[in-house]
């Protein structure tokens, strides 16, 4: 049985720039980009105790010992900058920090948990291991911090979201670059 279909191609712009000379190439584009990131690593990295203060100024703006899904929501949404920060940049511990408060707002709004204490904790924890001003952990202290947070979400009957993140000690081998 044969095909009556008959494709014909269409020229259009993108298709000839693609088949064009020029440009760079896959490797030289990389490399470029990487130096771009870099290129923007000291403002960035910056901007991470800045928004751990935006957290913090969150969590007190409200005086109370309760917290509402709306100003989780809100905090969950500010930790995401943090998240993409200390990823993009090599944080290993504050990016497993910052993905357990997650864990823990997620986990505190879908289980009416109002508490304030648990979230300032989570808050503690990345501000002391900030980049530009927290501290640099051993591994031991890492575990031992992270295992912390853990029996945190522990006693409120919270899970982890990704169980397949790296070990506490990896984390935090990656935090010292």
């Amino acid at each position: 049985m044969g095909s009556s279909v008959k494709i014909i191609p269409v020229k259009n712009r993108l298709g000839m720039l693609l088949h064009a000379s020029g440009g760079m190439a896959r490797d030289e584009a990389v490399a470029a980009a990487g130096q771009n990131v870099e290129t923007l690593r000291s403002v960035f990295i910056k901007a991470i105790p800045r928004e751990i203060a935006a957290l913090e100024t969150m969590l007190n703006a409200t005086g109370r010992t309760t917290i509402s899904k709306d100003e989780l929501e809100a905090m969950l949404r500010r930790a995401g900058q943090i998240l993409t920060l200390s990823g993009t940049f090599g944080f290993g511990l504050l990016d497993d920090v910052v993905k357990r408060f997650c864990d823990l707002a997620m986990g505190m709004i879908d289980k009416d948990i109002e508490q304030t204490a648990p979230v300032a904790v989570h808050l503690r924890a990345m501000r002391l291991v900030c980049p530009g001003g927290g501290m640099v952990l051993t591994d031991t202290d890492a575990e031992q911090m992270l295992k912390s947070l853990e029996r945190v979400h522990a006693h409120l009957g919270i899970s982890r979201g990704n169980q397949d993140d790296k070990s506490p000690a990896a984390a935090a081998q990656g935090s010292s670059s």
